[in-house]
């Protein structure tokens, strides 16, 4: 679609693509016709009485498509759209008094009233002389006037939000103007009058009213409307009032320490929020900065309120209300200050705190000014200091002041680690922190990214100017003492939590001295004894909340809860024993269940512990590191066995879960033997699962001898895993006896679970792996799909899926094998598992390449090859690479087919999987037969036919049949 652009807001100007189209006087007047009635069709006889009012030519409907005629030629046949029974605009068109109003519509709904200015500059500038102006055809009449007026609008409801911004003094000049050039706009001039009367010209506003007066007495016989009369008591009130009691203007704001640093987007936030027209008639505009102690929050809250200044033509108002020491300020005695600050004789204050609170509103009423609050206890001591209606309230407070409702509240967190470098560099000087970078971004770190801290440690090294970065940074890194360090000239971290921690809850006290002798950082909300106790301590800012509905504790905060407080052991651990309660029902409900866990009803929704196991990994894990510290090794296993199958199915996490488990396997002396075999089984697996199948072996067979009784699930799990790890070492008749012994364990025991649907697909892979075509093999994955599916295993049934495709595709049957990978590509990819995502998409493309489709096996390939290569999966790669090679051989390109399935030869004989070398070997022989090679081919040819017959698999006797024909070739040679 073209670019079709119509000018009204002045002269008639078309143009498409950016390109001007000259127009005639009669086509100039059609278009603006059309584009004054955009979005509707204009009858041919409304045109002709529009173009020709007086006396229309003979032939006018011809004269009228004639000018269509000929704009279509100038510009496109697009542009005008004949619509019965005349034309209209095509829908494309863009009109500049459309723009116009659409900036009004938006600068009338802004909150913010710089954005409105912003608008409404944007708006007013498209005019470049009246509407209309060079067209006087009738149809345009009407919208001219309707445009003159929302003109007329605009620029008033600029001057409104112009005022709102404290500009008054700016705005008089322009406005003496406007109202000489629009005598009758009487809000215009009620603008004036207040821009005047704010501007300390009370006289000269009264003189604007008079002189209004008289133009609608004189020219119209009427009186000033409701508004401007009202407005003219209100000044001559003031006046009276003024002539009454001299007014004080206080500024009580205490100055801006010079190295305020970043904080751009609160302090952006701050200036918006103060920039605001009141919620409602009567309300104050009241925002509260809250945080943890020491995060910067008077110093960002003053320099919002300095330059906010502008916009509080009363002055501002400052007190110390003391919320964070023993002795916080009575309102009384703060009301009283700020009446003596406001003029108020001291003989006229009242005694009583409510009386105060009274007369300061009264005072107050019609002024608008700003109360600064710092550092509040609460809302009941912050209520009677709030202004009235037309002012502003700026608190801060560690607490969040739930009492007060209808605050805008700016939450304060740590700094980032960049403008804590600036902090500490503007304090003990720039070019010694850039000396000793690493240093200084450890001190940052040792001070939790605390303003205060930093504060503290930058004076320290700029008043020892002897001492490195270095030595600051060892002095911190010792806990016991670093409370200590961050002390100084009244300046002192530890002080600064104090209030905080008196004043908790007993049992959210106890909770935080829990908590500080942890190593966890952050911690989720899942136990309905201990949500609402983080709830309080996020309230008092010793905890911070985070998205998702975790908390963090800040170091600091831990060091001073460990200090103030005594925990035992015991305590501790029933924690975490809470802890590894939820943990076991949030495991129970995954939608993986390869490992046999507790059996207990599962605490959320499949995903919502899906979602609660990945927030709370690198938790779990220090939690077994903490008990394992606390002599808890039993409890520690049993926690770190919740993890299994969420590891199991979010593959990525496999190495730091086997660090786990061996981590808890080396007290294995110290752990029951139920513990000791479901870690010895997980560990195993895990190791299975990262193809290590050498160190799984002994593991599997230990979990299995060590799971006797009723422990049959483990039993099951450990023989399958060990069959498995087996068979790809090659070792068969260990492999096939442990088959044997876990079907016959199986069939003793059934039902068995979600384990069984494990059992019988490795059972069916064992037979269709090797047998290509067996219909036992696709009963048995049959069968564990449903097993998988009528137990919620959704990462069993991708599984399943992919192997029954696998089978579609050993014997031929291209659409079902098509079919079910593509279903075992979703089915991965809803469970974010990546590593069996891309496991199914190789499957996918090996299906793609067998059924002849090498295009869209390339582009499966190229994904999958580099996918296993990033995630560092030898045996993935190595298969991607077969694949490749297989396709360049069949194009025919078989030197770059023998480099790709040397590469796999290579990786599949480093990590020991002899099945899958003998593929990418007897490839590899065909690509070098192929590329005149017989002498190498050969060789090659028989090491694989010597694995395929270890197996007893059917590709032997293609593989011995091709040998057959290639030895004399190869002995020619």
């Amino acid at each position: 679609m073209r670019g079709y652009r119509i000018g009204i807001l002045g002269r008639t100007e078309l143009s498409v693509d950016g390109v001007a189209v000259p127009l005639a006087p009669l086509e100039r007047a059609f278009v603006a016709s059309l584009a004054a009635h955009r979005g509707r069709i204009v009858s041919v006889e409304r045109l002709i009485d529009g173009l020709w009012p007086e006396h229309p030519p003979t032939g006018a409907r011809n004269r009228v498509q004639a000018i269509v005629a000929s704009i279509r030629r100038a510009t496109t046949p697009e542009l005008i759209l004949t619509s019965a029974p005349g034309y209209q605009l095509n829908a494309a068109v863009v009109v500049d008094a459309a723009e116009f109003a659409a900036d009004l519509q938006a600068a009338t709904t802004a909150t913010d009233a710089r954005r409105a200015v912003e608008l409404l500059d944007r708006a007013l500038a498209r005019w470049r002389d009246d509407a209309f102006v060079d067209v006087g055809a009738a149809l345009v009449g009407v919208e001219r006037d309707r445009l003159r007026e929302l003109r007329e609008h605009a620029v008033e409801v600029r001057v409104d939000a112009l005022l709102s911004l404290g500009l008054h003094h700016e705005l008089v000049p322009e406005l003496t103007t406007l109202v000489r050039d629009r005598p009758l706009r009487e809000r215009l001039r009620g603008q004036l009058m207040t821009a005047l009367h704010r501007s300390g010209r009370q006289a000269e506003a009264l003189a604007v009213y008079r002189a209004g007066a008289r133009v609608l007495a004189e020219e119209h016989g009427i009186d000033p409307g409701p508004e401007l009369r009202q407005l003219h008591r209100e000044i001559l009130g003031a006046e009276q009032e003024a002539s009454r009691r001299a007014w004080v203007r206080p500024n009580q704001l205490p100055g801006v320490t010079g190295d305020f640093v970043g904080r751009d987007k609160e302090l952006g936030l701050l200036l918006s929020l103060l920039g605001r027209n009141p919620p409602a008639t009567g309300a104050a505009q009241v925002v509260v900065v809250t945080g943890l102690a020491g995060t910067g929050k008077t110093t960002l809250a003053l320099r919002a309120a300095h330059e906010s200044r502008h916009r509080f033509p009363a002055g501002c108002l400052y007190a110390d209300l003391r919320g964070n020491t023993a002795d916080p300020a009575r309102p009384g005695a703060v009301l009283g200050a700020f009446l003596r600050a406001l003029g108020v004789a001291g003989a006229a204050i009242p005694v009583a705190a409510e009386e105060r609170a009274a007369l300061y509103r009264s005072v107050l009423a019609d002024e608008p000014m700003l109360v600064m609050l710092d550092s509040a206890a609460d809302a009941a001591q912050v209520r009677p200091l709030l202004p009235p209606g037309g002012s502003s309230a700026l608190i801060t407070s560690t607490a969040a002041l739930p009492g007060l409702p209808g605050t805008a509240v700016v939450p304060l967190d740590v700094l980032p680690v960049d403008d804590g470098l600036e902090l500490l560099a503007g304090l003990a000087g720039a070019e010694r922190i850039n000396r000793e970078a690493a240093a200084a971004a450890d001190v940052v770190e040792l001070c939790g990214r605390l303003p205060l801290a930093l504060r503290i440690a930058g004076v320290r090294l700029a008043e020892r100017e002897a001492m490195t970065v270095a030595r600051l940074r060892e002095r911190l890194c010792d806990e016991r003492r670093r409370l200590d360090e961050l002390s100084l000239d009244g300046l002192d971290v530890r002080t600064s939590f104090t209030v905080g921690f008196e004043r908790l809850p007993p049992p959210a006290a106890r909770l935080l001295a829990v908590l500080s002798r942890t190593t966890l950082r952050s911690f989720g909300m899942w136990d309905e004894t201990t949500e609402p106790l983080l709830e309080q301590l996020c309230r008092a800012h010793l905890l911070t909340a985070e998205p998702g509905g975790r908390v963090r504790m800040h170091d600091l905060v831990r060091l001073h809860a460990r200090e103030r407080t005594d925990v035992t052991t015991r305590q501790v651990l029933a924690w975490y024993a809470r802890l590894h309660a939820h943990a076991e029902r949030a495991a129970a409900a995954l939608p993986c269940k390869a490992l046999p866990g507790a059996d207990t009803d599962p605490a959320v929704d499949a995903w919502d512990a899906v979602d609660w196991f990945e927030a709370e990994r690198e938790n779990l894990v220090a939690a077994v590191r903490d008990l394992l510290e606390l002599d808890a090794a039993d409890l520690a296993g049993r926690l770190a066995c919740t993890m299994g199958n969420f590891a199991m199915m979010r593959s990525q996490h496999l190495p730091e879960y086997v660090d786990c488990l061996r981590g808890v396997l080396d007290r294995h002396a110290d752990l029951p033997a139920p513990t000791r075999a479901a870690l010895r089984l997980h560990l195993g697996t895990a190791y299975r699962m990262l193809d290590r199948h050498a160190e799984a072996v002994p593991l599997l067979r230990a979990a299995h001898r060590d799971s006797d009784g009723p422990l049959v699930a483990y039993r099951l799990v450990a023989l399958q895993g060990y069959s498995l790890c087996c068979r790809q070492l090659g070792r068969v008749r260990e492999a096939d006896a442990a088959l044997l012994l876990m079907v016959r364990l199986c069939a003793a025991h059934w039902p068995v679970g979600p384990v069984g649907g494990h059992v019988l697909l490795a059972l069916g892979m064992q037979y269709g792996q090797y047998q290509l075509t067996s219909p036992f093999a696709h009963a048995a994955c049959a069968a564990a799909l449903r097993v998988f599916t009528d137990h919620g295993d959704r990462w069993g049934e991708a599984l399943a899926l992919e192997s029954i495709g696998l089978l579609h595709r050993h014997a031929e049957r291209w659409p079902e094998a098509l079919d079910h990978l593509r279903r075992a590509v979703a089915a991965a990819g809803r469970l974010g598992d990546r590593m069996s995502v891309t496991t199914a998409e190789q499957a996918l493309a090996a299906t793609h390449l067998a059924a002849g489709d090498g295009d869209s096996a390339r582009r499966l390939l190229t994904r999958t090859a580099p996918a296993f290569r990033e995630m560092r999966h030898a045996w993935g790669e190595a298969i991607s690479r077969r694949l490749l090679g297989k396709l360049l051989l069949e194009e025919g390109d078989a030197g770059q087919a023998v480099i790709e399935l040397e590469g796999s030869v290579a990786m599949l004989r480093g990590i020991g999987q002899p099945f899958p070398l003998a593929n990418s070997l007897s490839l590899l022989a065909r690509a070098h037969d192929a590329a005149g090679r017989p002498d190498r081919a050969v060789p090659l040819g028989e090491e694989a036919l010597r694995i395929f017959e270890h197996f007893d698999a059917a590709y032997a006797d293609d593989l011995r049949g091709w040998l057959a024909c290639r030895r004399p070739a190869a002995g020619a040679q």
